[in-house]
């Protein structure tokens, strides 16, 4: 079910969620199952076994995502095409359709302004997704620096921050984004206690197998925000276009990727030789920057139609 009007629903309510609003609408999610919407006086009502919990008018929604099963009246999706509500079918965490309004809607008009961004600001886009990570990463670093006096190499990272900016092709920013990652790794290997060879994907040790998993938690979640943002996952800016390779997924994974960084190295550190098990991983992972993820999906959409994009910064 949606999570009632004083939380996640609808923003106006919450000001913690005020900048998922997009246009003049709110994303709604439903997440407790057997939900059902239904229409009563032109307002989409939510129920629950039987039981009206909330009603709200649909010039307010710009998207409904179903999280689990539940079901929606045909006058919903009428009156979702009406105004230019998208209805988005999420199954384990993965999408499996969108209905879209028959006159195209909002969807669409995302879809070419991203198309006009790739053609003309895609080294822009690029090197703020990267300039996010590097920047994140040195976050995380810091900490430790700070607790422990340690040098981290943290001004070399604020240095490749700020030379992403003159970057003027995606391979020299890329080329910024791999220095940044062996200066961070190195520093991250002095950290933990296992023995950790480094970050390597396809490593077998417990930290890399817990980053995989971390990861691909991530990726989920990213990949659930761009589609209920309407953003088309397949048109990357610092991920080059492949075909059924959901680019732009691992274009917004980037600046939130120290943020499962911090929990695992902290993590363990914290267990020391006795490794990190993958229920710990997550358990930890399960909400780490779910609303942040979303919230910055929509932003990336409205900075395609004209609003500045800056990248998600952690504190």
């Amino acid at each position: 079910m949606f999570e009632g009007l004083n939380e996640m629903v609808l923003p106006i309510y919450n000001p913690l969620h005020q900048d998922i609003i997009m246009g003049g609408g709110t994303i709604a999610f439903v997440k407790d199952w057997g939900a059902f919407l239904h229409v009563k006086d032109n307002m989409i009502v939510c129920s629950l076994k039987g039981k009206d919990m909330w009603s709200v008018s649909p010039v307010e929604l710009s998207s409904i995502v179903f999280l689990v099963t539940g079901s929606v009246s045909s006058e919903v999706i009428a009156l979702a095409n009406e105004y230019g509500i998208d209805l988005v079918f999420f199954r384990k965490g993965e999408p499996v359709a969108k209905v879209i309004p028959a006159r195209y809607g909002g969807s669409m008009k995302v879809w070419l302004s991203q198309l006009k961004a790739w053609k003309s600001s895609r080294v822009k886009y690029a090197s703020v997704f990267v300039r996010g990570k590097l920047r994140n990463q040195r976050v995380v670093l810091r900490y430790y620096e700070r607790k422990y006096s340690l040098d981290l190499s943290t001004e070399k990272l604020q240095k490749l921050e700020e030379e992403v900016i003159s970057c003027s092709t995606v391979k020299q920013v890329m080329g910024k984004e791999a220095e940044g990652a062996r200066i961070y790794w190195s520093s991250v290997k002095s950290l933990i206690p296992l023995k950790f060879p480094g970050r390597k994907r396809k490593s077998e040790d417990p930290f890399n197998v817990a980053l995989n998993v971390g990861y691909a938690m991530l990726m989920r979640r990213v990949w659930s925000a761009v589609i209920s943002a309407g953003l088309n996952p397949y048109v990357g800016f610092l991920h080059s276009i492949r075909s059924g390779r959901e680019s732009l997924v691992f274009d917004l994974m980037e600046e939130f990727r120290p943020l499962v960084d911090r929990f695992l190295i902290g993590k363990a550190r914290e267990k020391g030789e006795e490794g990190i098990s993958l229920k710990e991983v997550y358990r930890g992972l399960s909400n780490v920057g779910e609303d942040e993820v979303f919230t910055q999906a929509r932003r990336l959409a409205r900075s395609f139609e004209g609003e500045e994009y800056s990248p998600f910064l952690m504190k």
